[in-house]
């Protein structure tokens, strides 16, 4: 649950002690969640640049006689009628857009700062009606219910109380209205529906060359793009609005070819291996963003225990500096190409197998940002405990991909 944000001052939630924090971890947080608006930045249709304008307007003046279900714009009043999406959303990302890590950030920042929290809403919370509440939360009353909702139904579904969404044909089938009209739009399939949040301006922030996200214009250059498999096709397919991503284990699975294979060295005193990831279903980079790492290893199993000084990595990911001025590496895949991890190394006397696993950390730049947090600032118990919330859902999101054991290969 989030916590209440109290008023602001020495004793308010990340009050004026944490407004001396230095600009690099501001850098890394601002620069990581930047909006866009889709016609600044990739070729769109006009509806869609219409559309993605923020703050989105997804109420208003509410129509008159309509029952209070269809102007409620709550997820759990969509809920009522769109059972299966709605049960499908609940356990998303998008249902957890705001959860204690942003609102931590948020709360330090305060309405002092209210271009850095727009900014952070633009994609977290992106109605209207959201920022309002957060600006009545940055002012010391509770977080109301529809911004606690992140990424809702209506922000992607509903513009001043009409309702949008694919030319789906049970929802258009013997002229039914619903909700007053329903108006329906092939672009609720294509890929560019997507870039407002998942990908930057084209001249946003980069490092050696490349825009820190980047998901739309890695896509655009893969066999993906021509062949017509778009993002929705993928992360939901059939429409289901689950939004599966680099935090679900079998989603992941499907989309890599894994190979492992073992033997003797030709002098009989090392073991040889060679573990190859071949990104052989996802549509862009993989991982995608700067936030996960995927980590492949390999070692000599004594017992129950990694003999010592035969452990090998292979971490894949992008890794940055949370001042976001350096770049330490970019192992990530792309389409349709590999990464192998070989290992040659002297057998350990006391070996009995050797071990492969291939890790996921879908949060890893997040938990190393809490982590720095906690370390380089005096905070408040109620500013501890709401980054420690964040760090403790990161910190366990981690996940074993793929194993395998095989015994000490012998000549």
């Amino acid at each position: 649950m989030i916590p209440r944000l109290r008023p602001f001052g020495r004793a308010g939630v990340f009050g004026a002690t944490h407004r001396r924090a230095k600009a690099a971890l501001w850098l890394f947080v601002l620069l990581l969640l930047n909006p866009l608006t889709p016609a600044q930045a990739w070729p769109t249709t006009a509806f869609l640049s219409h559309y993605w304008r923020r703050p989105v307007p997804i109420g208003g003046a509410s129509p008159p006689h309509w029952p209070a279900f269809e102007t409620a714009l709550s997820a759990r009043a969509c809920g009522q009628c769109h059972i299966e999406q709605y049960r499908q959303w609940r356990t998303s990302r998008h249902a957890l857009a705001m959860g204690p890590g942003v609102m931590g950030q948020l709360a330090q920042a305060g309405l002092g700062h209210w271009a850095f929290v727009r900014g952070c809403l633009s994609c977290h919370a992106p109605a209207r009606a959201q920022w309002h509440q957060v600006r009545a939360a940055l002012a010391g009353r509770p977080l109301a219910a529809l911004a606690r909702q992140g990424v809702t139904c209506a922000d992607c579904h509903v513009r001043h109380y009409r309702r949008f969404g694919p030319p789906l044909a049970p929802y258009l089938a013997d002229g039914r209205v619903i909700h007053g009209g329903f108006t329906p739009s092939r672009d609720f399939t294509r890929s560019r529906f997507c870039i407002s949040c998942h990908q930057f301006h084209r001249n946003g922030a980069r490092l050696d060359g490349s825009l820190l996200e980047n998901v739309y214009g890695e896509w655009r250059k893969s066999r993906y793009a021509r062949a017509g498999v778009t993002c929705q096709s993928c992360h939901m397919p059939d429409g289901r609005h689950d939004f599966y991503g680099i935090h679900n284990p079998r989603f992941v699975r499907r989309a890599l070819t894994i190979r492992f294979r073992a033997g003797p060295a030709p002098s009989g005193r090392a073991i040889t291996a060679r573990l190859v990831i071949t990104n052989s279903g996802v549509g862009h980079d993989f991982p995608t963003y700067t936030t996960p790492e995927v980590v492949a290893a390999l070692w000599q199993r004594c017992a129950t225990h990694i003999c010592r000084g035969t452990l090998r990595r292979l971490v894949i990911g992008r890794r940055i500096s949370l001042n976001l001025k350096h770049q330490y590496f970019d192992t990530r895949i792309k389409a349709g190409q590999s990464r192998t991890l070989s290992y040659d190394v002297a057998r350990a006397p006391k070996a009995t197998g050797l071990a492969a696993r291939i890790t996921v950390y879908p949060d890893a730049a997040y938990v190393r940002f809490f982590r720095a947090y906690l370390v380089r600032y005096r905070l408040t118990a109620a500013e501890r405990h709401t980054i420690r919330q964040a760090l403790l859902r990161d910190e366990h999101s981690s996940y074993v991909l793929w194993q395998a054991n095989r015994p000490v290969p012998r000549r």
